[in-house]
């Protein structure tokens, strides 16, 4: 389902706590710092509770508020905020404001979903200029997915979008996979299904202002030492669990 490999065994997290520790003199002053995520995406809500290990971790406090995704953007890289929670890779390559945590945090899926039956298929992204497509305004992977399509309107959350799909005024609404799949049982839609394969799959990385890069090892090295493990993909998938069973 992703990048990250899925290991079964979810209830032990502290197996490899030796791996992640970071000396005390690395964290001195540190925090607390204040981030922002985008609201109302699954993905994003996951993240964050992926990231307050992180940091808890570490021994450093933090906060996430909810935004918009543009305004999300805006208050982290002009430094009002400290960083947002997770962002695609290329986000770093476009905000120079914005320090890219180098091991991924988590990951997603660009999936399309469709009502049930629809007579739609997908190869390549280059398919989607064949229907009409909705997303989410501000989330970077379906802007990027839908950059050169034609047929392409903006909402400003997901069950916009999916109400769109359902009444037939859009043929594809484009998310990430799991945001996918809470957006229908929020929504208890009936008739929607992803259409196979995903168009694509990417990484996913913690951000932070160039202000506060002096936490970007620390925060690192807990990150890497929990994938090397195999925590990181544990914890996640726990949490997607249970995110999904709690709508």
């Amino acid at each position: 389902m992703n990048n990250l490999s899925r290991r079964g065994a979810l209830g032990v997290l502290g197996g490899a706590m030796a791996s992640t520790v970071v000396p005390n003199l690395a964290r001195a002053g540190m925090g607390p710092y204040k981030f922002v995520r985008i609201d109302g995406l699954a993905e994003q809500a996951v993240g964050e509770k992926l990231l307050k290990e992180v940091y808890k971790r570490a021994e450093i406090e933090i906060s996430v508020t909810p935004m918009p995704g543009k305004r999300a953007l805006q208050q982290a890289s002009s430094g009002a905020m400290d960083g947002e929670t997770l962002r695609v890779f290329a986000l770093g390559e476009n905000v120079k404001s914005l320090i890219r945590v180098p091991t991924a945090l988590s990951s997603l899926q660009t999936v399309a979903f469709k009502k049930s039956g629809s007579d739609i298929s997908l190869t390549t992204k280059d398919d989607l200029n064949k229907y009409s497509n909705v997303i989410v305004t501000g989330v970077l992977h379906t802007h990027a997915i839908t950059e050169g399509i034609s047929d392409v309107n903006e909402v400003s959350d997901p069950a916009a979008m999916f109400k769109l799909v359902a009444a037939g005024r859009a043929d594809l609404a484009l998310t990430s996979y799991l945001d996918g799949l809470a957006s229908i049982r929020q929504l208890n839609v009936e008739g929607i299904e992803d259409v196979k394969p995903a168009l694509n799959d990417q990484p996913l990385f913690h951000y932070v202002h160039e202000s506060k890069k002096d936490v970007v090892p620390v925060v690192d090295a807990i990150i890497k030492g929990m994938a090397d493990s195999g925590e990181l993909a544990d914890l996640r998938t726990k949490l997607e669990e249970e995110y999904l069973d709690n709508l």
